[in-house]
């Protein structure tokens, strides 16, 4: 399977280079910033790979990044970031920035394989979301709603693709041990823990292990599912 994994230079991206890879699925990965970091990391793997590159928060680079993809039969949406504070402090161009990346840039992506495989291809997309996309949370407003955006489209973009021989489900991290999370005191952690009954946080190799579940062929009858990966969190 030729597989494209958007974000594939973050934490749980590249997690999810190595499983996928260790299947033995050629790749294509995106990067926003960090080409030259990750022509290093693929030398070690065992497949062919291809990095693409783009700004998916920014509407002209994101219609060029679609317009030359190539057909691929899976997909992995992971590129995303997050925004720590009060709606109020928000402002306006960091949250249309936000929209697009992890909403806009899913959809249109997805949109433009879709319309590329022939009919009775197989494509299989997997959106990492988030908890905060069910549950929500306080300061993470316009993130939570962006993950919440995203478990939508899961949902309703199945019924449409189960009919063309493809699936979309998404996995739905809680607080998972990575860069992002790491900006945050060790009062907010110490917090978060707490709540958390598995007793630690979640590791990047654990998301990207149900990311190459639903992927694979052990889940071909899954199509507009969500896994909860919090460690009973939420």
């Amino acid at each position: 399977m030729r597989i494209l994994i958007t974000g594939a230079s973050g934490a749980i991206g590249w997690a999810t280079v190595l499983r996928l890879a260790a299947e033995g699925h050629d790749l294509i990965l995106h990067t926003h910033r960090k080409q030259h970091e990750l022509e290093q990391m693929i030398r070690q793997l065992p497949v062919t790979t291809e990095i693409v590159t783009g700004d998916l928060s920014d509407r002209e680079n994101l219609t060029a990044f679609c317009d030359g993809l190539p057909s691929v039969e899976g997909f992995v949406h992971i590129a995303g970031t997050s925004f720590s504070g009060l709606l109020v402090d928000q402002s306006r161009s960091s949250v249309e920035s936000m929209m697009t990346l992890h909403v806009e840039s899913l959809i249109r992506i997805a949109q433009t394989l879709t319309s590329r495989k022939a009919f009775s291809a197989s494509l299989s997309i997997v959106v990492v979301s988030s908890v905060l996309g069910e549950f929500g949370a306080a300061g993470e407003v316009v993130y939570s709603t962006c993950k919440a955006a995203q478990l939508g489209f899961v949902k309703s973009f199945s019924k449409e693709l189960g009919a063309m021989n493809g699936r979309v489900n998404a996995v739905t991290p809680g607080w998972i041990e990575t860069p992002m999370n790491a900006v945050f005191s060790a009062e907010d952690r110490d917090l978060a823990l707490a709540e958390i009954p598995a007793g630690r946080f979640g590791r990047v190799d654990e998301v990207a292990s149900a990311i190459t579940y639903l992927m694979g062929q052990d889940a071909t009858y899954m199509n507009g599912a969500v896994l909860k990966i919090d460690g009973g969190w939420m």
